[in-house]
């Protein structure tokens, strides 16, 4: 019965090992969502400066090949052409800056997680209460206390027969 004790003390402190270590451990189910979060707001940052990319490939493209385009720019820069009319209009303005926001810098970070040494304390703290209430059991139940010894007597015959 002791060697149950000892085992079920040890299984204890097992499994609150093993429920630590896989919930909040470094490979656990907090750290892998903490990654999964992680991972999420990159592919969206990528996906804008990708977006961003294309938009500038395309105007560099036109711009090279597409005289319209060039011509277009180049009257928004305010440039003209041989006959072309110029009328200024005051308090009036025309002008747009095309800002091209390639994001903010985003560094992979570590994630939170328990360090293996608090599982395995947490897992011998189990193992020490199961069997710190094991020995209060025994200790209860009188498995540690003294059997009194059994006094025999030479020469009486003592029978133990119920009293009529």
């Amino acid at each position: 019965m002791k060697k149950f004790r000892v085992l079920s003390a040890a299984l204890a402190g097992t499994f609150i090992y093993v429920f630590v270590s896989v919930f909040a451990g470094r490979d656990g189910f907090l750290a892998e969502r903490q990654q999964r979060e992680q991972k999420r707001i990159l592919a969206v940052r990528t996906e804008s400066i990708q977006k961003t990319n294309d938009s500038l490939r395309l105007e560099c493209t036109a711009l090279l090949n597409d005289m319209e385009v060039i011509e277009g720019l180049a009257k928004k820069l305010g440039y003209v052409s041989d006959g072309d009319k110029i009328v200024k209009i005051n308090g009036l303005s025309l002008e747009q800056e095309r800002l091209y926001d390639a994001g903010t810098p985003l560094k992979a970070s570590e994630p939170e997680y328990l360090p293996e040494w608090v599982s395995k304390i947490l897992g011998f703290a189990a193992f020490l209460t199961v069997c710190l209430h094991s020995l209060y059991q025994d200790i209860k139940a009188g498995v540690f206390r003294r059997k009194k010894k059994t006094v025999f007597m030479e020469g009486i015959p003592v029978y133990d027969l119920p009293q009529i």
